[in-house]
């Protein structure tokens, strides 16, 4: 069985230690010792999340809003858990728990095509390919800082990695309007917040204000289509 996960996910594998070196070299920046990269990179499995933890502490952002940051960004977790629930009704409770508590966003899209499929796949299965996920981030996280504390890799440079990463899985969403006006907005809300001198709330200012137009323009304007349409 791990044979079979390891053929599967191989190629994620690798993005892995090209995402997770870059990060643990910030995380070993912010002062974390190699084994502290280890412990956080094992239990925290949101790289995104990571990433923002260590620029913003870099930036000298006060820690409430580093939190409500983090937060925000980290609370798809909850969906992804509850949409492959459902496809695991055949597990025990403690089963279920061991998968949701351990998912990555990888993992959830493989696991849950598996699922949906109807291909052999369980709770072990995907417990099982969560592990290998978490224990390949967390090695390639702390090979980064054992990396960046012998050669010399300018903050900025690393941190981009995951600014790239996003800019990737923006272009590749579909385009709608939607996504359009939550990315403006976004955008806008950051630029609005910094001018007035908001930095330490610039972050998840962006996120609420960015959700929220573009749930209002999409209701404003599918409400029009059918008021159209009668």
């Amino acid at each position: 069985m791990v044979l079979r996960i390891f053929k599967i996910v191989w190629p994620v594998m690798l993005t892995y230690v090209a995402i997770g070196a870059p990060c643990g070299m910030i995380m070993g920046q912010t002062g974390m010792e190699p084994w502290m990269v280890f412990a956080l990179s094992s239990t925290f499995v949101t790289g995104s999340g990571q990433f923002m933890i260590c620029n913003l502490w870099l930036a000298g952002v006060p820690a409430p809003s580093i939190i409500a940051s983090v937060a925000a960004i980290s609370s798809r977790f909850a969906l992804y858990s509850a949409s492959i629930a459902p496809h695991l009704t055949g597990a025990s409770k403690r089963q279920t728990l061991a998968v949701a508590a351990t998912l990555t966003e990888e993992a959830y899209g493989i696991s849950l095509a598996k699922l949906v499929e109807g291909e052999d796949w369980g709770p072990r299965e995907s417990f099982v390919l969560n592990v290998i996920l978490i224990a390949t981030w967390g090695v390639s996280c702390t090979m980064g800082a054992i990396v960046g504390a012998v050669v010399d890799v300018p903050t900025a440079v690393a941190a981009f990695v995951c600014t790239s990463l996003f800019i990737c899985l923006l272009f590749s969403q579909r385009l709608s309007r939607g996504n359009v006006v939550a990315a403006v907005s976004s955008a806008v809300s950051v630029a609005v917040c910094k001018f007035l001198g908001l930095v330490n709330i610039a972050v998840p200012a962006s996120v609420v204000a960015g959700i929220a137009i573009a749930l209002a323009c999409d209701a404003v304007f599918d409400g029009r289509g059918a008021r159209d349409a009668r």
